[in-house]
């Protein structure tokens, strides 16, 4: 009986598996994954904070869009407004010139009072022409200042395309004007960044598959042979992921 109720003595190696620590290789592997994951992450980070950039140009690209379209709108209906003042103007000075034609025969006929009185009415028609042109813009204010002084015989020539260019700077000179506008700028910009994010997606994705070859190779430390080889792989996808990254499309 004695026997039975005896105390047994044990040390605890049977019930307790052996504490081990990290080793060396685990400890490296360890490492490599931290730092691809970080860097990936990093990657990620800019890739988001530049897409916001991207989303800022796209929007001044279109609201400079907008504005050209309408500059160029309101350019062209100025120019038509000027076709058709300049129509008037000449439709004056025709008018001036058939009062001067009369003149002449009333000269001929030897009334030259009232020949006179003709000449003047047609000179009355000509400033009157003129002045309503400049009033409206047709031709510019320094160009035509001789004009208001003294009309000339001949009506002025009038060039729609050296219209569009003046009203066009005139616009563009504007106390209101909204400047130098150039959307492409911006959309080659935002395109330029969008080529960025699609690049440091591609350096994530080795980073990634860096990862996972560490992995493997963590899982196949006791075959030496499938451990260095995936351990080397993943070394190489891990700086070409970092470099390349930093390289190309971080900084860029």
């Amino acid at each position: 009986m004695k026997g039975f109720f005896k105390k047994t003595e044990s040390d605890g190696s049977d019930d307790e598996a052996p504490r081990r620590g990290l080793t060396a290789q685990q400890w490296v592997l360890a490492l490599l994954i931290g730092l691809a994951t970080v860097m990936g992450a990093f990657f990620g980070w800019r890739a988001a904070a530049i897409g916001s950039t991207a989303a800022f140009n796209d929007r001044q690209s279109i609201s400079e869009t907008i504005k050209v379209e309408q500059q160029e709108i309101d350019v062209d209906l100025a120019v038509t407004d000027d076709t058709r003042e300049y129509t008037r103007y000449l439709a004056g000075y025709a008018l001036a010139a058939e009062l001067d034609n009369q003149a002449d025969s009333l000269a001929a006929a030897g009334d030259a009072a009232a020949a006179a009185e003709t000449r003047r009415e047609a000179q009355v028609l000509r400033r009157a022409s003129t002045e309503r042109a400049a009033d409206s813009g047709v031709f510019g204010p320094f160009t035509i200042a001789d004009d208001l002084r003294e009309p000339t015989a001949k009506p002025r020539t009038f060039n729609v395309d050296d219209r569009l260019v003046a009203r066009k700077a005139e616009l563009a000179s504007g106390l209101d004007s909204p400047g130098q506008l150039d959307p492409q700028t911006w959309a080659d910009e935002s395109d330029a960044i969008r080529d960025r994010i699609e690049g440091l997606s591609i350096w994530i994705f080795i980073l990634i598959v860096s990862v996972l070859t560490f992995t493997v190779a963590q899982v196949n430390s006791e075959r030496r042979a499938v451990f260095y080889g995936f351990m080397a792989f993943g070394v190489v996808a891990l700086v070409v992921g970092i470099v390349g990254g930093f390289a190309v499309d971080f900084f860029a």
